[in-house]
């Protein structure tokens, strides 16, 4: 698929067959995701890769209460937020059932005199974005989501993450099992401003 394609279509998946994702497609999109930018070129990043079902299982525990709320959410009266609020209850009832989650976790070493944690966001959410581009390049669907803030101390335990790393985001990936189709977004005129405001 075309990169202009992949990035017009790479809509947020929530819903996903149980279909295993080879470990060659996981591999192809984690390529894709350390050819992103990063201050200095510090590539303070790594990624945890989840397709053991015990620990989905463990981990998708944790989301259920999530869940739970999202389905307490009065009828918001629009199609478009209740597809939302469908998709966001079923990420949460669903995330321990979905066959790879993919937690980007990143350092805050840049720069290296007086590290601050934007830096760090901007080389995680660019390896995320590449992640969920070239994930859609390759038939597959994926969602960029910050559900672990919620329950972050249980996820860093269960995956034994080190006290030093932060958990930028967590990807769901597997083959879509819901709409496809481009992207809602502005029109870039509405949002371009050449040679100043």
């Amino acid at each position: 698929m075309d990169v202009f394609d992949a990035m017009n279509t790479a809509r947020a998946m929530r819903f996903f067959k149980p279909d295993p994702v080879p470990s060659e497609l996981i591999e192809k999109v984690l390529w894709a995701a350390t050819r992103a930018s990063s201050p200095n070129n510090t590539q303070g990043w790594d990624f945890i890769v989840v397709t053991d079902p015990e620990v989905r299982k463990q981990l998708g525990a944790l989301f259920l209460p999530f869940a739970e709320r999202v389905s307490k959410f009065p009828d918001p009266g629009n199609d478009t937020d209740r597809r939302t609020l469908k998709g966001a209850q079923n990420l949460g009832a669903n995330m321990g059932n979905f066959p790879c989650i993919i937690f980007v976790c990143g350092r805050n070493i840049y720069p290296a005199d007086n590290p601050r944690e934007p830096f760090m966001y901007s080389a995680v959410y660019a390896a995320s974005q590449n992640l969920i581009v070239a994930a859609r390049a390759l038939g597959l669907g994926a969602a960029f989501t910050t559900l672990h803030g919620m329950v972050e101390a249980q996820i860093r335990t269960i995956l034994n993450i080190p006290d030093e790393m932060y958990i930028g985001t967590t990807i769901p990936l597997g083959y879509p099992d819901g709409p496809e189709g481009p992207v809602s977004r502005k029109d870039v005129s509405e949002v371009v401003h050449y040679n100043g405001w």
